[in-house]
């Protein structure tokens, strides 16, 4: 019987919250463990690498995505696809030899030891692949025991780290090692759902059939070639600058923003496969009342989901800051209160995104991603260079401002683009974004200065962060139950939904 959208979230949320332990674990474990310079020099080296999968990637996993989704019988699909991994591969490995070499490599990967090089290319490709084969799961709408797996796994992983920790045990070699054991696992349990789906995945491919996939995927991707290297280049160009300008100890205080802020989106990253999935099958129906249905319905949803999450962030970042990093990420303060906003227009840009790869209209994605690159990275130049060079020299957090407010800027582009594509009111989104996050901060900030007037023995440290999470949570509720136009639906929703939830936890379904 197939599974329900709801359901397929209700797991992917499930399982998300069974891994934000791991990262808040890990997020509380490494800056301390390590350092800021050394977290920092991590931190560049594999987003050095994530950035190098996502252009050799160019598009080709989204193709695969919505393909398999369309036609889930046709198994050849992930023969072809498999062949295109092992490409990938390579090309990254060779990459990461091409850095050992110091004239090459102290110009990529200033003030970080060149040997991180192979250890974050093959740390990049197996976080890549993993997603990849939890895509084929998603595709066929075995989101459910996949996403089980996940949870079982990553939970495993958060012990392991900690161990590390507690045993004096936590180095960069042993890191890479325990990243190492976590992907494989992951991959290894995802593939093992595929399995159960289809026992009999053909390996050999027909020449006419390996001919079409090379034409479909080229036909999809190569309207993406310019706009992943453009990403590739001005993505790593700003963590560059940043890196070259100010060093490792100050790229470890922007990696704990991100970090922050990852946490923050991990509710709502749950569901951006699955209403993709929607979009795909949708259109391959030509169904475009229905597309545009996807969008208004969960758009708004989705932007308060994740605001909730990043107004509180913003209120409390100094205690987060605190729990995270200690007294040596003191400067991260700043930079974790914006980037703490970062979640908060990404669910939206990852829906805008999804429609324009759903139709297949991948060359409006590369002439945005012109405008974005070109633009962003005019902006870090100003906001990371010194004086001397033109710019104000903001450091860690002046990379934060870049991200949000050019995010800002083009997911609002994309949503007008796309509200034209399927017919919706652009405005009215605008102004719930604007409303919605306007209360929030305020409720956020009510909670905060509240619990500071609790008597001494609440009114400092853990206690009085739970207690302003506590208390900012009932105020949401009162206020999304008194005015449920601030989630884009209506008091009768709440109440259905309320009831599914309450006969029929997702648990048991």
């Amino acid at each position: 019987m197939p599974i329900s959208l709801a359901k397929r979230y209700a797991f992917k949320l499930l399982a998300n919250c069974a891994t934000i332990p791991v990262y808040l674990v890990m997020e509380a474990i490494l800056p301390r463990a390590l350092g800021p310079k050394t977290y920092g020099e991590f931190s560049f080296a594999t987003n050095l690498f994530q950035q190098c999968m996502g252009f050799l990637d160019m598009g080709s996993s989204a193709c695969f995505y919505t393909a398999l989704s369309r036609r889930q019988q046709e198994l050849g699909l992930i023969s072809f696809y498999g062949r295109v991994c092992l490409l990938v591969l390579a090309l990254c490995l060779l990459v990461a030899l091409a850095i050992l070499q110091p004239a090459f490599g102290e110009w990529i990967m200033p003030q970080v030891p060149l040997w991180m090089a192979p250890l974050a290319a093959l740390w990049a490709f197996l976080t890549w692949f993993g997603r990849v084969v939890r895509s084929i799961n998603d595709a066929f709408g075995a989101t459910v025991p996949s996403e089980l797996a996940r949870a079982a796994i990553s939970l495993g992983g958060m012990f392991v780290l900690a161990t590390l920790f507690w045993t004096d045990a936590l180095t960069i070699a042993s890191l890479f090692i325990q990243q190492y054991l976590v992907l494989a696992a992951l991959i290894l349990g995802f593939w093992h759902v595929v399995r159960k789906e289809h026992k009999h995945i053909p390996w050999t491919l027909a020449a006419a059939d390996a001919h079409a996939y090379r034409v479909e995927f080229f036909r999809y991707s190569h309207p993406l070639f310019v706009q992943a290297l453009l990403s590739f280049l001005f993505l790593t160009g700003e963590r560059w600058l940043l890196q070259w300008f100010d060093g490792s100890a100050e790229q470890g205080f922007f990696a704990l923003s991100q970090k922050v802020s990852l946490a923050c989106f991990l509710f709502v990253s749950a569901m951006t496969p699955l209403i993709m999935r929607e979009l795909s099958i949708a259109w391959g129906q030509k169904d475009t009342a229905l597309m545009g249905s996807l969008i208004t319905r969960f758009a708004p949803l989705l932007y308060v989901v994740a605001a909730y999450f990043s107004c509180f962030t913003v209120m409390e970042a100094s205690s987060l800051v605190h729990i995270f990093g200690g007294e040596e990420f003191t400067q991260a303060l700043l930079p974790v209160q914006i980037m703490a906003l970062y979640p908060v227009h990404q669910a939206y840009g990852q829906l805008a995104g999804s429609v324009f790869q759903a139709v297949g209209r991948t060359t409006i994605l590369r002439n945005l991603t012109f405008l974005d690159c070109l633009g962003g990275i005019a902006v870090s130049w100003f906001l990371l260079a010194p004086p001397e060079y033109g710019g104000l020299h903001l450091g860690a957090a002046g990379l934060a401002i870049k991200i949000v407010v050019v995010q800002f800027v083009m997911v609002n582009i994309y949503f007008w683009l796309v509200a034209r594509m399927l017919s919706f009111n652009y405005l009215h989104t605008l102004l719930h974004q604007l409303a919605s996050l306007a209360v929030l901060l305020g409720l956020a900030f009510i909670s905060r200065e509240v619990t500071f007037m609790l008597p001494p023995g609440l009114a400092t440290g853990l206690v009085r962060f739970l207690l302003s999470g506590m208390l900012y949570s009932l105020l949401v509720a009162a206020c999304l139950f008194s005015v449920p136009q601030l989630a884009g639906c209506s008091r009768q929703d709440l109440y259905s939904i309320g009831g599914r939830m309450w006969r029929s936890p997702p648990w048991r379904r």
